[in-house]
């Protein structure tokens, strides 16, 4: 029997598929991203706007690779 996790390179594409999954789930929710520490500290460098473009580029990478690699993984 032949399992999707046999594969290593799978693993590693079911754990990153978790953590995006968690932050989609994040986003949904209303976590306030910048109420995090190390984004408390990059906040005098780059402004408050700045990051929240930064976490909002986080949010499409997140759904990108969840669009990308599902069908991959469900397939396989």
């Amino acid at each position: 029997m032949i399992s999707i996790l046999m594969n290593p390179n799978q693993e590693v594409l079911i754990g990153l598929m978790c953590l995006a999954a968690f932050r989609v789930y994040l986003e949904i929710v209303g976590f306030d991203f910048l109420k995090l520490p190390l984004t408390k500290g990059l906040s005098g460098r780059a402004g408050a706007d700045g990051l929240k473009r930064f976490h909002r580029m986080g949010l499409i990478f997140s759904i990108g690779f969840i669009v990308l690699f599902a069908p991959n993984l469900l397939m396989g």
